[in-house]
């Protein structure tokens, strides 16, 4: 009887990962590519290109005759604290809400040549019934003080501007200056957090 050995196994063999450089050649063909790339897309730019742009005859007079935005910084930094302070009640037409917050839109308090009640209001609140355009409102919510919340005179004058400058909402009052809003501060700063009546208000502003 013959005796058939068998083969040894070939060795096993694990996988190994392992990492080898990019040629260069490869390297220099990809940054030969994207150079090639940016040569066309330059010249198929177009560049200033008087049909399309006529009767311009350059980038500067195009942009010169672009309407321009309102990038007032100080209107920008108003719009911002109204949003901050006013708009959860006075909404963002300045419409108010009836019953419980009266509109800044055309208001005679406003639109007022003198900004001072405007100032006096903000700085220690208002309660109690008031008038607003011939229209008398009972108002079931006390507005709070802010003269403590916004101490930055610049701010508060800025505040103040945008609410009476606001065309779209029917206003065109005077701006109002840090310095305004200074003197008000310190007329009203014994009152304290003790909101204004309109009948008081009213007696404190008589000359």
């Amino acid at each position: 009887m013959t005796n058939h050995s068998l083969p040894d196994e070939s060795p096993e063999y694990e996988p190994a990962a392992a990492s080898s450089p990019v040629p260069v050649g490869l390297q220099l063909a990809f940054f030969a590519l994207g150079f090639l790339a940016l040569i066309y897309l330059d010249s198929q730019a177009g560049g200033f290109n008087g049909k399309v742009y006529e009767p311009f005859d350059s980038y500067e007079v195009v942009q010169e005759v672009q309407p321009q935005l309102n990038v007032d910084p100080r209107f920008e930094q108003g719009r911002l604290a109204y949003m901050t302070y006013c708009f959860a009640c006075h909404q963002a037409d300045g419409g108010g809400l009836a019953g419980s917050y009266p509109p800044l839109a055309e208001s005679d308090w406003v639109n007022d040549e003198n900004p001072e009640r405007m100032l006096r209001v903000i700085m220690n609140g208002l309660t109690g019934p008031i008038t607003v355009n011939g229209e008398a409102w009972n108002v079931s919510a006390q507005m709070p003080a802010f003269g403590m919340a916004i101490s930055d005179n610049e701010e508060l004058a800025a505040l103040v501007t945008f609410v009476r400058g606001q065309k779209e909402w029917g206003n065109e009052a005077s701006e109002v200056t840090a310095e305004e809003v200074e003197a008000v501060r310190n007329e009203t700063m014994a009152r304290g957090m003790t909101p204004w009546t309109e009948e008081a208000l009213r007696e404190a502003m008589e000359p």
